[in-house]
């Protein structure tokens, strides 16, 4: 009976701690909360306003009309001789969709048995704002008719914020190959 009121005491105690009259704040998300409501999501360290719940009209995303930009060709010669990587990638809402094709390591899946590709986004200073990492188990083997590799590609996706996909100018690829 002292372990039951006890429990009770306990919990009592965890429940008026958890509501505060004076906040209106509920996580309805990973990282993504409403707060005196307005919806807020946490996108690279950084609070977004998605909407606002008084509002009786729906707000459009600034984002519309994705376009496909092209980041160019970086150079791997530091990997092998002759190996480089393009990019291109659209941005949707906080989400860059991209695809890497990653030429001239043909033997990537026989020399290589670990690690992987970091891509690093560069804001025009040549500042790295942003970076996600591939494995290389990750990267996908294209063939032509004799099952000969031409070249290995990766789509992926990356959450950011627009402010730091509108600062992107540039990307670098650093490597950690085994």
């Amino acid at each position: 009976m002292k372990n039951i009121i006890l429990t009770i005491l306990l919990i009592a105690i965890g429940l008026t701690s958890c509501i505060n009259p004076s906040s209106k704040t509920v996580q309805i998300g990973e990282n993504t909360f409403v707060h005196n409501d307005k919806v807020y999501r946490i996108i690279d360290n950084q609070i977004t306003e998605l909407g606002n719940m008084e509002s009786d009209s729906i707000t459009k995303s600034t984002v519309l009309n994705p376009n496909l930009k092209f980041y160019g060709e970086y150079d791997l010669d530091y990997v092998k001789r002759g190996a480089s990587t393009d990019m291109s990638a659209v941005y949707r809402g906080d989400v860059l969709y991209f695809k890497l094709d990653v030429e001239g390591l043909n033997d990537l899946h026989d020399n290589y048995y670990g690690g992987g590709l970091t891509i690093n986004f560069l804001d025009d200073y040549n500042f790295q704002i942003h970076s996600i990492f591939i494995e290389i188990s990750d990267l996908t083997r294209i063939v032509d008719s004799n099952n000969s590799t031409l070249h290995f590609e990766y789509n992926g996706k990356t959450q950011m914020s627009a402010e730091v996909y509108k600062a992107i100018s540039d990307y670098s690829v650093s490597s950690s190959l085994r």
